[in-house]
């Protein structure tokens, strides 16, 4: 079988196709983008790290992994919130196709009592404190009411950035699109969890993303990161393809200044190396506990380390499996497996004579789906 080629929507017909222009982005590209056919998902996710030391992760979808295949919308509101001493609260509320609306010419998404609203520059997002369908330890059955939920607007202090025209072409058909819609905000509200009210504010980001490519079928592994340093903002997001797509990486990487302009991108294959690793628990398998890029666009050259300080979430799938299963995945190379991680992000940027030192926190998730993954990487 042929590799399936994979490329970059970049030319003046991928621009036509999309409906975008070229270095702009419109408050219509937050939107809802696709349809809910079998195959196409789509979801807003936004993420925070808070000034008293708690994270959250609040994410929209109109499917997920599960139920992509399905036909029509299926919609699900997944909040995760880490507090000061570390401890989780979550909760995955599954709604109907009847609870949700969408809007076209902003992000506009109502799922039952939950909403998200935003034009670029501000946006509100509300959890409601009602539960779901899959309660908050995913069991599947109906329920209790949660108290997990959140009222809170970020505001952006950067600007939007896309690949391209939107994103990635596979062959002639498939898809998978990206848009960073706030690369960097403040965030200001309130989280609820533990039984308790807690006025928060600090550093938020926002993406959207749709497609028609399955995740499991489609990924081998891949690094999305951000972080903020308060004048400078950078954001990684290092895919790698299965073997039918010849292992092809997508890499995006963007550097902006404090008012949101735009220092540098590298959409090219960027040099990677993993300075130390370390078994990960869940999994048993080696991941990075520090690994290095060098991004290069014309004479500008960023290097940036990210390493690790502590997992926030790990995720096994294939633990649930029985044995013979996990052996049958085990000789065909495959054991997916996730980790999502708290680390110190260093970068040091060389621009001509100018040279930028900048250290501070981030967070990044690391995915792969095989039982090896630095081969892939390093170069």
């Amino acid at each position: 079988m042929a590799n399936i080629n994979v490329r970059l929507m970049d030319t003046d017909a991928d621009y036509k196709k999309m409906g975008t222009k070229k270095g702009f982005i419109e408050v219509w590209e937050d939107g809802k983008r696709d349809d809910d056919r079998a195959g196409v998902y789509e979801w807003w996710y936004f993420d925070m790290i808070l000034d008293d030391g708690s994270k959250a992760v609040i994410h929209f979808n109109t499917k997920d992994n599960k139920t992509i295949d399905k036909e029509g919308t299926i919609p699900s509101v997944v909040i995760k919130i880490t507090s000061p001493d570390g401890k989780e609260y979550k909760d995955n509320v599954i709604l109907t196709a009847a609870d949700a609306h969408f809007g076209k010419d902003k992000c506009d998404v109502k799922f039952g009592p939950h909403f998200l609203d935003g034009d670029l520059k501000t946006y509100r997002i509300h959890v409601d404190r009602t539960g779901g369908v899959n309660g908050t330890d995913g069991s599947g059955g109906q329920g209790e009411a949660s108290d997990v939920g959140c009222d809170l607007i970020l505001t952006s202090t950067a600007k939007p950035w896309r690949p391209g025209a939107g994103g990635f072409a596979f062959g002639d058909d498939g898809y998978f699109t990206w848009l960073c819609a706030v690369p960097r905000g403040t965030v200001t509200g309130t989280l609820y969890y533990d039984e308790k009210e807690h006025q928060v504010t600090g550093a938020g980001y926002h993406d959207h993303q749709w497609g028609n490519v399955k995740h499991n079928s489609t990924w081998d592994h891949w690094i999305w990161g951000r972080q903020d340093f308060g004048d400078y903002a950078i954001l990684v997001f290092d895919i790698g393809t299965q073997k039918k797509f010849g292992y092809q990486r997508l890499p995006m990487m963007f550097l902006e200044d404090k008012d949101g302009n735009l220092v540098m991108e590298d959409l090219t294959t960027p040099k990677c190396k993993f300075v130390q690793e370390y078994k990960e628990k869940l999994s048993g398998k080696m991941y990075p506990k520090e690994i290095e890029y060098i991004f290069k666009q014309d004479d500008k050259v960023a290097k940036y380390t990210i390493e690790q300080t502590y997992e926030l979430e790990a995720r096994d799938p294939t633990a649930q499996l029985p044995k013979i299963m996990q052996g049958a995945l085990k000789l065909k190379g495959l054991h997916p497996s996730t980790s999502r991680n708290f680390a110190k992000g260093t970068l040091e940027f060389h621009d001509g004579q100018q040279v930028i030192k900048r250290s501070g926190d981030m967070i990044y998730e690391f995915v792969y789906m095989g039982t090896t993954v630095k081969e892939k990487m390093e170069n």
